[in-house]
């Protein structure tokens, strides 16, 4: 288990005004720490990737990849850390996780100690900018969750299409449909899509460049 906590140790002399409180709960839903709770902090923007979200996430790789044994993962947006935990619960070898709040980093590192996950890196810094991430790549799989209001998703997709390996998927959930014409201009194809609720979940995969 590998933390690269930048400054992390600041969090306890932060404020005491603001504490990290929870405000709720995500379940994994499959692999060795099914139904495990993850705590959810109360903080603005952070909306995890709800569990019906998530099964049918994890179904859609489940038939493309058939097992995680030996892949790489990269969470731009961790949050609850709940996406990069359900890959290593099923068996994903590795997963990078960045997080630009503190508290919630360390939220993350709370829930990873409790489960021993030894695959799990985390990095309190910006995904879009920090060196480490591509330092750490390829990856065989990305997750892109930002909070919406932020409007990441397009920055978020150019910064990892390098960063995938070749074939790797992407995850991305928005508020509006990401079209094939961005997605053919970043060498990515559509290869699954759904509309969940508010929500909009595509599954794309990496595509060589036309010689």
């Amino acid at each position: 288990m590998a933390y690269v906590l930048n400054k992390i140790h600041l969090f306890q002399h932060e404020s005491l005004a603001m504490p990290a409180t929870n405000s709720g709960k995500v379940r994994i839903i499959g692999g060795q720490w099914k139904r495990t709770n993850i705590p959810v902090l109360n903080a603005d923007g952070l909306r995890p990737t709800g569990d019906r979200q998530r099964e049918t996430l994890f179904n859609w790789l489940s038939f493309l990849l058939g097992d995680f044994e030996g892949r790489s993962a990269l969470d731009m947006f961790g949050g609850s850390g709940a996406l990069s935990f359900e890959f290593l619960s099923r068996g994903g070898s590795r997963a990078v996780l960045c997080e630009m709040n503190r508290r919630a980093a360390q939220f993350i590192k709370q829930t990873a100690e409790k489960l021993d996950a030894e695959g799990l890196t985390i990095i309190v810094g910006n995904s879009l900018t920090d060196p480490r991430v591509s330092e750490l790549s390829p990856y065989d799989l990305a997750f892109i969750d930002p909070p919406f209001a932020a409007d990441l998703q397009l920055k978020a997709l150019k910064r990892c299409v390098p960063m995938l390996a070749s074939d790797g998927l992407i995850y991305v959930e928005s508020p509006q449909e990401i079209s094939d014409e961005i997605l053919t201009s970043l060498s990515l194809t559509a290869a699954r899509r759904l509309k969940a609720g508010a929500s909009r979940m595509l599954l794309a995969q990496k595509t060589e460049n036309p010689s």
